[in-house]
Parts: structure tokens; sequence; C-alpha cells
């Protein structure tokens, strides 16, 4: 309860703080890692594939969801934000538990560190159908 509760005072404050002002970023980056449900993250460390179904659930409804990025034994969880009109739920509800690649803006204020997420990559997105006549199969696009 104590989490949520935090969580709901820290969206609070980033809410307060004006477009444009002290988030600003310049540049898009990439970061690497999985999108996690927050309040089981926080709770008690429930993320990966096993966990998936639940922060999907979560997601749906309207937990706050965030981003794990592991480098060896470092871990950095940013709260994702959607960009140009869309919500982190739309971005990010389908690849909960799976690591992913996203393209965005990191900003961060009073160590609250933000992605405002404008694409995200994952590795089912190399897989698409072959355009031909007939049987319709499937390709590879790296090949």
């Amino acid at each position: 309860m104590k989490m949520t509760t935090f969580f709901a005072v820290a969206l609070a404050a980033l809410a307060l703080i004006p477009t444009g002002t002290a988030l600003a970023a310049d540049e898009e980056t990439s970061l690497i890692g999985e999108p996690i449900d927050i309040n089981c993250y926080l709770g008690g460390g429930k993320s990966g594939e096993g966990h998936a179904a639940c922060a999907r659930s979560c997601a749906e409804r309207g937990n706050p969801i965030g981003f794990l990025v592991t480098e060896g034994d470092a871990k950095q969880v940013y709260l994702v934000l959607g960009s140009e009109g869309k919500s982190s739920k739309d971005l990010m509800v389908e690849h909960m538990g799976a690591e992913v690649e996203v393209i965005g803006k990191v900003q961060s204020k009073d160590g609250l560190k933000v992605i405002v997420v404008s694409e995200v990559v994952s590795d089912d997105d190399e897989w698409f159908l072959e355009e031909t006549s007939g049987a319709g199969s499937v390709k590879n696009n790296e090949n």
C-alpha cells in the first residue's frame, strides 16, 4: 500500500510540471529491457516471462508501466510515458514480460527517470508475411 501511495504522489507531481520545462530532452535514445508492472516489481521483484500474464492484466487496468534495464548487476527502472498521443498501455501491454527495444527521450527530474516512448521494437517484429501470390508463406526479413 505504501508503494501505491508513493507512485500516486510521484505521478501527481509529474503531472504538475509544465510541458517543455525541466523535463525536456532533445535526443531520442534506444534502451533494451523489459516492460514491467511497477506495482508488482516494487512489491516483490516480479518480472519476466513467468509474470507476463499478470503484468499485462495489471497494465490493462491502468497500473503504471515501467521499463527495467539490466546491465550486469545494475538495474534501472524508468517510468514509461507514450509520445504523440499514445498511452504507455497502448505501446507496451503486448510486450510485458519480454525483452524489447524502446526508442524515445529519456528525462529525469528529482531522481525520477522517465522514458517518453515513440517506438517499440521486438523480436516478433522481425517476422512478416511474404508478399507472394499463393501460399502466404512466412519469411524472416534478416535472410
